[in-house]
This record gives structure tokens, C-alpha cells and sequence, in this order.
């Protein structure tokens, strides 16, 4: 067994770390540094424990140390967290004819966690201009890839378990109160943050663009090429499309996470290398006027 690691570590095991975490898709960029337990690798490391188990089936615990349950969790990744978090007066009991309905209410990181096929996420949008009370003015969209999950982590698309998964990441692990709008798959949309409520997904556009976030890794091919991150592209494309013609935002706002300031000095290249953003933005606006 690898011995136990920290950050600033400098250490063959780190290398091994850094190999695992990179082969599970947990690097967006190359590592700067093999063998240093760095920031990036203590950022990939904290995130890889707030989506797994150890062989108990317990969640691990995200502090960024890796012991004897991490390293075994890092060897057999195939395990997905249950939130810890849930509590039944999370849940709502929802009639599901009703888009108003949220899978949690309240103040403390509410979602609607709610899966959409293409008509009736158009219908959804719809319903919420006119019934709900905006509490920002959106005016642009900000296109992501998830990156982590990739479509092998995820070789089923998204369940409601997993929206309260990334409810508890972004709360508890991340800090946040709000998080991206919109996530797709090869099957459907789901909206994650209420489309009423400012979300947080790119520092410099939080204030005014929704956030939609494509299930897959675009960097790598494997994930760039297939059927399904095609798919789960295309469902990102009509989310932003039916977002232009029925929310009120102009066909001249969308943009890529890559875009962001901050995310450029970090290097970012979300939604993926492989994304082209004139090919992309065309795809989208040749869509608008049919949704």
C-alpha cells in the first residue's frame, strides 16, 4: 500500500496519485509538476474524495489527505456517492405534470433537479418566464463540459441522485451557494439551479450568464468522438437555443468557460480542446428560430 500523502508532498507516491487521478479524468491540464503534491493535484484529489466511497461504502472524506480508504477508492473508482447530506425534508413529494415543483426547496441550495426531453424543456422555460420571480437579469450563456464525470463515469446519463450529488459537492465541498444551470447528457437536459436564481459556474459570468454544463471530457477523443458526447453536445446546443428564443437572450451572448479571464490564466480550456466555438455557436443559432 502507497504511503499516506498530504500536500506539498514531494514523493514517488504522489506520482502514482497524480497517474490515478489523471486516468480517471480528474486533470483538465496536464499536471505542472510530477511527483508534488501540488494545488492542482490536492484540487483533483478533494473532488475525486467528495464522489466516492471507500470499501465500506462510506463517503470518503474530502480532506485532500490520502490514506489507506482513498487509495483503495482510487483503485476501484467504479463507486459513486450517495449524499451524504440528503435528508427527507429535502425532498419534495412532486407531482410531476408540474414544473414549478423543485427535488429540493428552501434557501440553503435549492434545485429542481428535474430532467427535461428537448418539447418539454422548451415548455419549461416557457412556464418559468411567466410564473416565477426573477432574481437576476440574465443575459448571456456560458458553455461548459463537465470534464469529471466523463461519459465512462457516467455510461447511463444522469439520475436525480446524481443532482443531489453535485448539490452536496458544490455546498459542502466547494463552498458554494449556487450552482450551473443547466447540466445535458446523451439523453436529455437537466436543470440543476433554478433558472430564476443566479448560479455559480465561471467567476466572471456568475452575475449575468447561465450556466450549462455538457456531460463529457472534450479534450480526450474517445469522449469528443462518440455517439454520445455528440448527443450530449447536441443537448447542450438546443438547451442554448431554447434559452435565445424563449428567455430573452441574445443570439450574440453565448460564449465558452475558456472565454472567462480568470479561466484563461488558469489555463482552462473548457468546454474542450476538440470544441471549435464557431462551429459550436453556428450549430446553436441555426437552431433558434426552430425551437
Amino acid at each position: 500500500m502507497p504511503k499516506v500523502l498530504r500536500q506539498l508532498e514531494m514523493d514517488p507516491d504522489v506520482e502514482l496519485l497524480q497517474g490515478l487521478l489523471s486516468a480517471n479524468g480528474y486533470f483538465e491540464v496536464n499536471v505542472p509538476q510530477k511527483g508534488l503534491f501540488e494545488a492542482m493535484t490536492h484540487q483533483a484529489t478533494v473532488l475525486f474524495q467528495s464522489q466516492h466511497l471507500d470499501q465500506s461504502g462510506a463517503p470518503l472524506d474530502a480532506d485532500g489527505i490520502v490514506g489507506g480508504k482513498t487509495w483503495w477508492a482510487l483503485e476501484n473508482p467504479g463507486n459513486n456517492l450517495v449524499d451524504p447530506s440528503d435528508d427527507p425534508s429535502d425532498d419534495v413529494q412532486r407531482d410531476d405534470s408540474l414544473p414549478v415543483e423543485w427535488l429540493v426547496k428552501g434557501d440553503d441550495f435549492p434545485i429542481v433537479g428535474r430532467r427535461f426531453e428537448r418539447e418539454e424543456f422548451v415548455e419549461y422555460v416557457k412556464w418559468v418566464q411567466e410564473n416565477e420571480d426573477y432574481s437576476w437579469n440574465p443575459t448571456g450563456i456560458t458553455m461548459h463540459h463537465t470534464g469529471v464525470p466523463n461519459l465512462s463515469q457516467r455510461p447511463d446519463g444522469y439520475t436525480e441522485q446524481h443532482m443531489k450529488n453535485f448539490r452536496h459537492h458544490y455546498r459542502d465541498t466547494m463552498g458554494w451557494g449556487h450552482g450551473p444551470h443547466i447540466f445535458t447528457d446523451d439523453h436529455a437536459i437537466w436543470v440543476l439551479n433554478p433558472l430564476s436564481i443566479r448560479g455559480i459556474h465561471a467567476v466572471s459570468y456568475n452575475r449575468s450568464r447561465y450556466g450549462i454544463e455538457m456531460l463529457g471530457n472534450f479534450n480526450t477523443n474517445d469522449d469528443y468522438s462518440s455517439k454520445r458526447g455528440k448527443l450530449s453536445r447536441e443537448n447542450g446546443m438546443f438547451a442554448a437555443a431554447v434559452l435565445m428564443k424563449h428567455a430573452g437572450i441574445s443570439t450574440g451572448k453565448l460564449n465558452f468557460h475558456r472565454h472567462c479571464p480568470i479561466a484563461k490564466e488558469k489555463g482552462k480550456k473548457c468546454p474542450g480542446t476538440l470544441v471549435a466555438f464557431n462551429e459550436f455557436e453556428g450549430e446553436v443559432l441555426s437552431l433558434v428560430e426552430s425551437v
